[in-house]
C-alpha cells in the first residue's frame, strides 16, 4: 500500500494539513491565518499534532488487558511508560488516502488484527473543509467473525489563549485514580462548570465527563470555534494541564475511559458497544468559525 506524503485541504479562508502517514492526523486547520487548532511543529510526532482519531477506542484500556465477549485478550502496552493500552492503533499507523479533493480527503486503514488489537476491521475517515470549517467522521466496520467491542473519538487540541472562555455541559464526571484509570464503576454527579462561559486559565483537569451534550464554544474574542460532535459523543475528555504546553484537549467519545472493563464488571452508561461481524460505528465532529463583531 502506498502512502502518500502530506498535504494540503483548501476551501474560502480555511487552509488544513494532513498528514496520512502520522496516525491520519491534521497537523495545522488556519482560518484568515489564524491557528484554530494547535499548530504541529516540523517533522512533528502524532502525539503534537493539531488532531488524531481515536479509534477502534479512545482513551485507555487498563493494564492493557481487553475484555472482549468471548475471551480476553493481552494487548500491547502502546504508551510506555504507562502499563495501559491507549487510544487504540489508528493514532500510531500509516493511513492510506482512499480518495482526494481540493477540499476533502478520505482516508482508510484496513486492520488484519495483532498484538495492538486482535479484531479485523476497517476503519475510515473524512476530512472536509466547507463554508462553516471543518468537518470530521470516522468510522470502524467488524470484519472479524467474532464480535467486537468498539469505540471512536477525535482528539483535538485548541489553542489556550489568553482571555480563552469556554461553554459546555456535561452531568457527570468520572473520578480519576492514580493510574490514570476511574476509580468508581458510576459518575458522580457533578454539573459543568462552563454552563455559561468562563474563563479557562488556571482550570486544571484530566477527566472524562459523562452526559456532554454534543456541544462546546470556544470564544477567542475576535473569533469563536462552535464545536458540536455526533449523538452517539455523549462523553467528552477534557485534558487542560494549564502549563506551558498552552493547549487544551477536548475529545467528543463514544465511551468512558476503559469501558470495556467497566461493563464487563457491571456498571452503566459507560457508553461501550459491541458490534456483530459485518457492523460499523460512525461519528462525526464539526468546528465551525465565527467571525466576532465588536461595537
Amino acid at each position: 500500500m502506498n502512502h502518500q506524503p502530506p498535504f494540503t485541504l483548501a476551501h474560502g479562508d480555511c487552509r488544513a494539513d494532513v498528514h496520512p502517514a502520522t496516525g491520519g492526523a491534521l497537523a495545522a486547520l488556519r482560518w484568515r491565518g489564524r491557528d484554530i487548532l494547535r499548530a504541529a511543529p516540523a517533522s512533528a510526532g502524532v502525539r503534537q499534532m493539531a488532531c488524531y482519531p481515536l479509534a477502534p477506542y479512545s482513551n485507555r484500556i487498563g493494564n492493557a488487558v481487553l475484555q472482549a465477549p468471548e475471551q480476553t485478550h493481552a494487548l500491547r502496552a502502546n504508551f510506555p511508560p504507562e502499563p495501559h493500552s491507549i487510544h487504540g492503533f489508528g493514532w500510531q499507523r500509516a493511513w492510506h488516502v482512499a480518495a482526494r479533493t481540493a477540499h476533502s480527503a478520505e482516508l482508510l486503514l484496513v486492520h488484519g488484527g495483532d498484538a495492538d488489537w486482535p479484531f479485523a476491521c476497517t476503519v475510515q475517515q473524512t476530512v472536509l473543509l466547507d463554508e462553516a470549517g471543518l468537518r470530521l467522521t470516522l468510522s470502524v466496520r467488524n470484519d472479524d467473525a467474532r464480535t467486537m467491542p468498539a469505540g471512536l473519538g477525535f482528539h483535538p487540541y485548541f489553542p489556550l489563549a489568553p482571555g480563552l472562555r469556554l461553554q459546555t455541559q456535561w452531568d457527570g464526571v468520572w473520578s480519576m485514580g492514580d493510574d490514570h484509570l476511574p476509580a468508581g464503576l458510576a459518575p458522580v454527579a457533578q454539573a459543568s462548570p462552563f454552563a455559561t462561559p468562563q474563563p479557562v486559565a488556571g482550570w486544571q483537569a484530566d477527566n472524562c465527563y459523562s452526559g456532554w451534550t454534543g456541544r462546546a464554544s470556544l470564544d477567542y474574542g475576535d473569533y469563536a470555534v462552535h464545536l458540536s460532535a455526533s449523538d452517539n459523543c455523549g462523553h467528552l475528555v477534557c485534558f487542560a494541564p494549564n502549563d506551558e504546553r498552552s493547549f487544551i484537549a477536548l475529545e467528543p467519545v463514544t465511551h468512558a475511559n476503559n469501558a470495556f472493563a467497566l461493563a464487563a464488571r457491571g456498571a452503566q452508561g459507560t457508553g461501550m458497544r459491541l458490534l456483530a461481524p459485518g457492523e460499523s460505528l460512525h461519528i462525526a465532529m464539526r468546528l465551525a468559525i465565527e467571525e466576532k463583531q465588536h461595537a
